[in-house]
């Protein structure tokens, strides 16, 4: 009983060295923790209040300049046919029935953006009603005569890509005009080159490169048309 008794006497001060011991490093770690500033009183609060990353954005326009419907063309203004523009034509399909196209007057870095064209399939250009008809023109004689290149296609596949076109109807305006250093007025309606008075093109108009090589990259043309 003695033996006893003194054996739990002899621990208590051991418990109590071990409880001081805790508590000690307890206390210790509590004060380092209140005087070591923490990350966000560090950074200012910056590092707490900072806002989420923002979503990775694309413009629209990084997917039209990888289609491969891109080409050159010759325009004539709808009001004064005399009036001719060379555009080059970017453009996207929306569906099945319809692509969009954005126009510039080169291909170089300081191209100017000069206008709008939506071309529709020959099925959804019947469905429309007769006045909104008449700001539609056909591409076949432009395509049959060599005056629309494809920019990204050579031989046989850009002959493909250009029969595709062949039977699409194109809506087209145009912004800005030749010779000017902004854009002036209205949007004008501008129309393809049909072969037939008056949207003929002129024998003295300027046409660039593309247009003048395009020869060997037309399409057949389709029996009966």
């Amino acid at each position: 009983m003695r033996e006893h008794l003194w054996s739990q006497s002899k621990s208590r001060p051991s418990l109590a060295v071990l409880f001081a011991c805790l508590f000690g490093m307890a206390a210790g770690a509590f004060l380092t923790n209140l005087s070591r500033p923490s990350r966000a009183r560090a950074d200012d609060g910056k590092a707490a209040h900072a806002p989420p990353p923002l979503p990775s954005v694309k413009a629209p326009i990084q997917e039209v300049l990888h289609c491969p419907l891109a080409f050159a063309g010759v325009h004539l203004m709808k009001d004064l046919p005399e009036h001719a523009q060379v555009a080059y034509h970017y453009c996207k399909p929306v569906n099945d029935d319809l692509s969009q196209c954005i126009l510039y007057d080169g291909t170089g870095p300081d191209a100017h953006l000069i206008g709008i064209e939506y071309l529709v399939s020959d099925a959804f250009y019947q469905k429309m009603p007769p006045e909104e008809k008449l700001y539609w023109h056909n591409h076949k004689y432009e395509i049959d005569s060599g005056l629309l290149k494809s920019l990204t296609q050579v031989g046989a596949e850009a002959k493909q890509t250009l029969a595709a076109v062949r039977p699409l109807w194109g809506k087209v305006f145009h912004t800005w005009a030749s010779g000017k250093s902004y854009p002036t007025g209205p949007p004008r309606l501008f129309w393809s080159v049909t072969g037939e008075d008056p949207f003929v093109l002129s024998p003295h108009a300027k046409l660039p490169v593309e247009l003048e090589a395009s020869q060997a990259d037309r399409p057949e043309k389709p029996a009966g048309r």
